[in-house]
C-alpha cells in the first residue's frame, strides 16, 4: 500500500537499530512480533533516542489485543496499527503522528534557539568539516562580524596543527568515528595569541553528511575555574544531563522491585527473554514491562546501560 512515503525496512532489530543511527527516519512503525525479539523491546531499546529525536514510535498488531494496548500506552508508544488495516485509516494516523512529531520539533527548536544566543559559551555546528552556523559569542569570540551562517573549514579559523595528536583527534571526530572530543589551548589562525578550549560533539550521520556540535571556550577564561575540562559534559549532552540528574534517583534497597532485580540480575547474565520468563513463571509481556521500568529508571538506552547503572549504584539487593 502507497501512501506517498519513502520506506526504509529492517529484518530484525540489529538491523533495525543500525539503520537508525544511518538514518534519520521521521517516524517508525514495527511489527510486535519480531523473531525472537518483540516489538516492545525495541521500543524499550531506543526509548532515549526516539524521545531525543522526537520520532514517533507505531507499533503494528497483526491482531488487536487489548493488553498489548493497555502495555505499550503505559511505557509510551505513540500510536497502534491493527486490523482493519484501511488506507484511509492509516494514512491518518500516520499524518497525525508527524505533525505532532513537527510542532514538538517547532517548539524545541525555539527553546534551543533562546539557549543557543543567551549561553555564556561559543557555539557552532560543522558539516563534515565546515562550520555552517555560529552563535553571536562565538563570532566575537574569534572576530567573525555578525554573520551566523558560514561555510568555513573549521582548520581555517583553528590551528590544529601545533600538535600532531590534535590533528588526529579532529579526523577522527569529524569523520564520526569518537563520540566526542576536546582540544586545549588551540590559537586562532589569525592570531596564536587568542587561545581557546574546544569541546566536539557528533550529533548525527544522515548518509550525506556528518553533523558536530562545537564549544568554544577561551583558554583564560572564568568558567575554567568553574568546570573540570577533562570530563566536560559534550554540548549535545549537557542540556539533557542538566534535566534529568535532580529526577535520577541516588542508590537504596527501594529503587527496584524484587522482580525487576530478578529480571536485571538474568538479563545480565545475558539470557533473553523468553529464558527470563520461563525461569520466572511469567509472560513474555510481563518481562517486557518490567525492563521497560528499569530502563525508565535508570534513564538507560538499553540493558547494559542499566546493568552498569545498578552496579555502580549497588542496586542488585533483593528488598
Amino acid at each position: 500500500m502507497d501512501l506517498g512515503f519513502r520506506v526504509i525496512t529492517a529484518k530484525n532489530v540489529d538491523s533495525a537499530i543500525q539503520k537508525l543511527l544511518c538514518h534519520s527516519p521521521r517516524l517508525i512503525i514495527c511489527q510486535k512480533e519480531l523473531n525472537d525479539d518483540s516489538g516492545f523491546l525495541l521500543f524499550s531499546m531506543l526509548r532515549n533516542n526516539l524521545s531525543d529525536h522526537q520520532t514517533p514510535f507505531i507499533l503494528l498488531l497483526n491482531v488487536f489485543d487489548k493488553k498489548d494496548l493497555s502495555l505499550g500506552v503505559e511505557m509510551g508508544i505513540d500510536s497502534f496499527l491493527f486490523p482493519p488495516f484501511e488506507r484511509e485509516k492509516m494514512a491518518h494516523i500516520l499524518q497525525n503522528q508527524l505533525e505532532k512529531s513537527n510542532l514538538g520539533k517547532a517548539n524545541t527548536f525555539k527553546q534551543f534557539k533562546l539557549f543557543f544566543e543567551a549561553t555564556p559559551f561559543g557555539i557552532f555546528f560543522c558539516r563534515n568539516e565546515k562550520i555552517v552556523e555560529t552563535n553571536r559569542l562565538f563570532n566575537e569570540l574569534v572576530r567573525l562580524g555578525n554573520s551566523s551562517k558560514l561555510n568555513t573549514l573549521i582548520t581555517d579559523i583553528f590551528d590544529f596543527g601545533t600538535d600532531s595528536s590534535n590533528e588526529f583527534k579532529l579526523l577522527r571526530c569529524l569523520n564520526g568515528i569518537t563520540k566526542y572530543s576536546s582540544f586545549r589551548d588551540i590559537p586562532l589562525q589569525s592570531d596564536t595569541t587568542a587561545r581557546f578550549n574546544l569541546f566536539l560533539n557528533f550529533v548525527e550521520n544522515d548518509g550525506a553528511s556528518i553533523k558536530i556540535a562545537g564549544l568554544l571556550i577561551s583558554a583564560n577564561d572564568i568558567y575554567e575555574q568553574q568546570f573540570d575540562l577533562g570530563n566536560f559534559k559534550p554540548l549535545m549532552e549537557y542540556h539533557d544531563k542538566m534535566k534529568t540528574s535532580e529526577n535520577k534517583p541516588s542508590g537504596n534497597n527501594d529503587f527496584f522491585t524484587n522482580r525487576e532485580i530478578q529480571v536485571l540480575k538474568l538479563s545480565a547474565e545475558g539470557a533473553p527473554i523468553k529464558q527470563i520468563a520461563g525461569q520466572l513463571g511469567i509472560s513474555l509481556r510481563t518481562v517486557e514491562k518490567h525492563r521497560s521500568n528499569i530502563f525508565r529508571k535508570t534513564n538507560s538506552g538499553n540493558i547494559i546501560e542499566a546493568v552498569n547503572y545498578a552496579q555502580k549504584k549497588h542496586l542488585l539487593e533483593m528488598n
